[in-house]
């Protein structure tokens, strides 16, 4: 154990090649077919044969078929994300997301009320519309953009900071922590990522404090004043701004990607952008099938705390397992035709992008409303609205287009 912490198992070479010769697939993999979008024949190929993997490339076991993904993050028992090699604790630092119940449910319920169903709609919806109408009717004042910097980009950080009643009005620099804080989750071995990281929590925590103050003399309805302000608050104020950050990072993280990469499908599928232009009730649902095809989460970790079985394979303590959320998500037992964008597809609020179980997104209704106003805002605005270039949407832990460049009127 360190600091209280599942240590992860070291696989000698015997161990390792005794595996492989069990697990030929996984052992084919190459750490670019998690990263690259282009790639996603070879996780195809893995879940078909081998649903929990051996892959050297990453280290681990990886899990791609939706029914055993499911399994891992809704069990109780089994599996953990307090292990000491957990890179989003190093990242983003011990916080509702890297530890267990019951610790993980005292920090996490001060946050639980606001973001429910009634109470988002109630305190959010209004400025979010207002926010997106800002950033369009901005964008509109030239015939082509990059929707990353001029309009997602923007919108999740100034929608988060406003939920959260966080003044954050530099946005390149909070965009900057949090680039700092996603680089450090990549299993590639390079030490810099973390040093930025590092870096940019100190820098960040220093701001988050600053306005935890500022809230105490003057509250107001925010969700941050809210919490800060409740009588016999179990939680500390060190303890409080780790929530902050985490919450902000699935805010912007989420909420960028989800609103870019539905629109990058939409543009790329004539046919069900007209469908949704045809009735735009279709469109919370188109951002929920982006999701499935393009999931902002496209990597979630966990480990083992005891011996264990998942499918066919017995696991021993301490054993790193990697769920991929972009093969669960194309898996054909659950999802028909799972490569088509399909607009109209029935189930595909189930994709996994938001997790499942204890630690399931908390901003999981805050994301939805924002995805479905944003996408719908934007193709009521530019009905000419197409495509010029975007790159493929590629990433480990992330996965979204890191740039959409788009025109507003007919060329």
């Amino acid at each position: 154990m360190t600091d209280g912490f599942v240590q992860q198992v070291e696989i000698d070479e015997a161990a390792d090649t005794a595996r492989q010769q069990r697990f030929p697939v996984g052992a084919t993999i190459e750490f670019d077919d998690l990263e690259e979008h282009a790639r996603l024949g070879a996780l195809d190929a893995l879940r078909d044969a081998e649903p929990v993997s051996w892959v050297p490339a990453l280290g681990g076991w990886l899990v791609t078929s939706h029914e055993l993904a499911s399994e891992v993050l809704r069990r109780r028992t089994g599996f953990t994300v307090e292990a000491d090699t957990n890179l989003v604790r190093a990242s983003l630092g011990s916080m509702m997301l890297t530890t267990d119940p019951p610790d993980h449910s005292r920090l996490r319920t001060p946050f639980d009320e606001p973001f429910r169903v009634r109470e988002v709609r109630a305190r959010f919806e209004a400025g979010v519309r207002s926010r997106i109408d800002e950033l369009l009717s901005s964008a509109s004042e030239s015939d082509t953009a990059d929707f990353v910097k001029t309009v997602a980009e923007p919108f999740a950080i100034g929608s988060a900071a406003e939920a959260l009643g966080l003044s954050l009005d530099d946005v390149p620099k909070i965009q900057g922590f949090y680039d700092a804080f996603a680089s450090a989750m990549v299993y590639d071995g390079d030490p810099e990522p973390q040093r930025l990281a590092d870096a940019a929590r100190s820098e960040l925590n220093e701001i988050l404090h600053g306005q935890v103050q500022r809230l105490r003399t003057a509250p107001d309805a925010s969700v941050t004043s809210t919490v800060a302000n409740t009588d016999n608050l179990e939680i500390t104020d060190d303890e409080l701004v780790a929530q902050l950050r985490v919450i902000l990072f699935g805010a912007i993280e989420t909420v960028e990607s989800m609103v870019t990469n539905a629109l990058y499908l939409l543009l790329g599928a004539p046919n069900q952008m007209e469908a949704v232009r045809s009735d735009l009730d279709l469109t919370s649902n188109a951002v929920e099938e982006g999701m499935r095809l393009i999931p902002p989460v496209a990597f979630i970790e966990r480990w083992t705390d005891s011996e264990t079985t998942l499918g066919e394979v017995e696991l021993g303590r301490g054993e790193f397992i990697g769920v991929s959320t972009v093969a669960a998500n194309r898996d054909p037992a659950l999802f028909p035709d799972p490569a088509t964008f399909d607009v109209r597809r029935k189930n595909t609020t189930r994709q996994l992008a938001f997790s499942l179980g204890a630690h399931h997104c908390l901003g999981i209704n805050l994301a939805r409303l924002q995805g479905d106003i944003a996408v719908r805002a934007t193709l009521e605005r530019f009905p000419n609205l197409a495509l010029v270039s975007a790159p493929q949407p590629n990433g480990f832990a992330f996965r979204r287009s890191s740039e959409l460049n788009l025109s507003w009127h007919r060329l």
